[in-house]
């Protein structure tokens, strides 16, 4: 079986910025492409899993969502790593948003916290997700990780974690936290680089 780390994407590869829908908002983090490439040599599968409500919220298109996410594994190439695949949940139960997508405006399974976008992804991939982890940048991915059975990272410098979500889902503690994507790799491979 493969193991892998999955990685949520705003926050952890690129900038967090709120409803990020267009290509041009799209920042990598510097240390984001080397880390990739650390995960990739040190043998896991580099598996993003993310959260995407713009698309139900209509800001986005998934066309737009496509190219965005081209940006991201041509960015991570520049280092010589790659992203395996990429799972998204587009969906979102709130309604009310201008232009919203009313079949996505849905109570699903993959949204984080749910572990269907891991689950889905360790049957497609073969995955140990006992032997695996999630890296994300808030509590939401840290419970995702956690009810998908992997070990999990929390990235503090991602400024994703709001307040309510920390009351919400606060008391699940990653197995360890780090700064940015890269220590948390580091943490992960025993330092390998």
């Amino acid at each position: 079986m493969n193991k892998a780390i999955f990685l949520d994407r705003d926050g952890v590869i690129n900038k967090y910025i709120p409803d990020l829908s267009k290509t041009e908002q799209f920042e990598m983090i510097p240390v984001a492409p080397h880390a990739v490439k650390m995960i990739n040599d040190a043998g896991y599968l580099a598996i993003v899993a993310t959260n995407q409500p713009v698309i139900a919220k209509g800001f986005c298109t998934f066309e737009e969502l496509s190219r965005i996410h081209d940006k991201m594994i041509k960015g991570i190439q520049t280092e010589g790593g790659k992203i395996d695949k990429i799972y998204t949940c587009p969906h979102h139960p709130k309604k009310g948003f201008d232009g919203e997508v009313p079949e996505l405006k849905i109570e699903c399974d993959c949204r984080k916290p749910k572990p269907g976008l891991l689950l889905n992804a360790a049957r497609e991939n073969d995955i140990d997700l006992k032997n695996s982890w999630m890296i994300g940048d808030s509590y939401v991915d840290i419970a995702a990780g956690k009810a998908a059975g992997t070990k999990t990272v929390l990235i503090t410098g991602g400024g994703n974690i709001s307040k309510d979500e920390k009351e919400l889902h606060g008391k699940i503690a990653p197995d360890f936290q780090a700064s940015d994507l890269a220590d948390a790799v580091k943490k992960i491979t025993g330092g390998q680089s």
